[in-house]
């Protein structure tokens, strides 16, 4: 996002975007969900574990269709037990998770 932000991240790899614009400046405390991470600005430029890291650390709840499943989990996996993210941050996107979950069970 050259112009837009400082760290010439994609926007859902940019902290600046997803936190700092979508969730602080915007209020917006939904979930959200990445672009599908098999696109080729993704898959050409990151690793899936590296893709999926950025993207949760950047604030998002769900990394959409990583292009590699396995390598994005075992990322993410490490990057938990290594402290890099913490176990608060990972239930911060559980409970958005399961609060959109519930709303949506109640309308049905």
């Amino acid at each position: 996002m050259k112009n837009i932000t400082h760290d010439d991240l994609p926007a859902s790899l940019s902290y600046e975007i997803v936190t700092g614009k979508l969730r602080n400046e915007l209020g917006y405390d939904g979930v959200i969900i990445t672009d599908a991470f098999n696109m080729g600005a993704i898959r050409d430029n990151y690793t899936s574990a590296e893709s999926a890291v950025l993207a949760i650390e950047a604030g998002n709840d769900i990394v959409l269709m990583p292009y590699d499943y396995r390598e994005a989990f075992t990322g993410l996996l490490e990057a938990v037990e290594s402290g890099r993210i913490s176990e608060a941050r990972i239930n911060e996107s559980v409970e958005r998770i399961m609060r959109l979950k519930k709303k949506c069970l109640a309308t049905n």
